[in-house]
């Protein structure tokens, strides 16, 4: 069962996969690792400790490092692995509070690969050190995303802006690579002579048995257009502008008045009152 460590981590109980048999067939443990399951702030801490109580564990048997088995090239490393009285030895000298309890685990696991028992399963539960550190991966990988995505929309502004062009960032959008990508631009409309060609092109591909009845249809369809076009200037006249209604109405009025005045200025007219 997993548990917290002193520095507020979640620590992985010890498991088979921890003991390593390669060293004349013996089984050992490595510090960094006993460190962890101890739940030491500072895993390098464990060495020095190691150093401190070297001649005693020397009277279980030889503490073996990395020098001595020749690991790879360069500098050696100080990784030390110790065996079951090793690690009991140093277990009980770090005095920390999962002393006790590495103590016994140590002692279940020693005795399970000693005895040839069946190693339990890997556990296939992430702890909660896995999942901050996906966490902290994930929040990294969406911030060299989002700076990657913020470059590249400035640039094509910017190139936009050159050309003498508007921007529409909406419009503008960002390909795998990082890179400003805008959506093709819509093809230009057609004028209506450059539409009629084109029809009459098309009719005069199709076999001759279509070909009259497509220049049919191209009459029938003209002349249904100019009768929306006639339609459509009736609707407009129907609803004309206020101002030339009233204005209508004051030509129409000025007109009246104007036959008023002749009538009322009309020879004989006076006689008559």
């Amino acid at each position: 069962m997993d548990s917290m460590g002193d520095n507020g981590q979640v620590l992985p109980a010890l498991s088979p996969t921890d003991i390593d048999t390669t060293i004349n067939h013996e089984p050992r443990i490595r510090d960094l690792r006993l460190a962890e399951a101890l739940g030491m702030a500072d895993r390098h801490a464990i060495r020095r400790l190691i150093e401190r109580h070297m001649d005693a564990l020397q009277t279980f048997a030889e503490v073996i490092s990395d020098a001595d088995r020749k690991i790879g090239r360069g500098r050696p490393s100080k990784s030390f692995y110790l065996t079951k009285k090793q690690a009991l030895y140093i277990t009980a000298k770090s005095d920390t509070e999962r002393a006790a309890l590495v103590t016994i685990q140590m002692v279940e696991l020693f005795d399970a690969v000693t005895s040839g028992a069946a190693p339990p399963a890997p556990s296939s539960v992430l702890t909660h050190a896995d999942l901050d550190a996906i966490d902290r991966r994930a929040r990294r990988i969406g911030q060299e995303e989002e700076r990657r995505a913020r470059s590249a929309l400035i640039a094509r502004a910017l190139d936009r802006l050159r050309r003498g062009e508007p921007i529409d960032v909406d419009q503008v959008t960002v390909g795998p690579a990082g890179s400003a990508v805008l959506p093709p631009p819509p093809p230009p409309r057609r004028t209506h002579a450059q539409s009629v060609d084109l029809a009459v092109a098309h009719l005069r591909a199709l076999p001759p048995e279509l070909r009259e009845e497509g220049f049919h249809l191209m009459h029938a369809i003209k002349a249904h257009s100019e009768a929306l076009k006639g339609l459509k200037a009736a609707v407009q006249a129907i609803h004309s502008p206020l101002e030339v209604v009233a204005e209508i109405l004051e030509r129409e009025a000025l007109v009246i008045r104007h036959a008023i005045a002749d009538r009322s200025g009309a020879p004989g007219r006076s006689d008559r009152l």
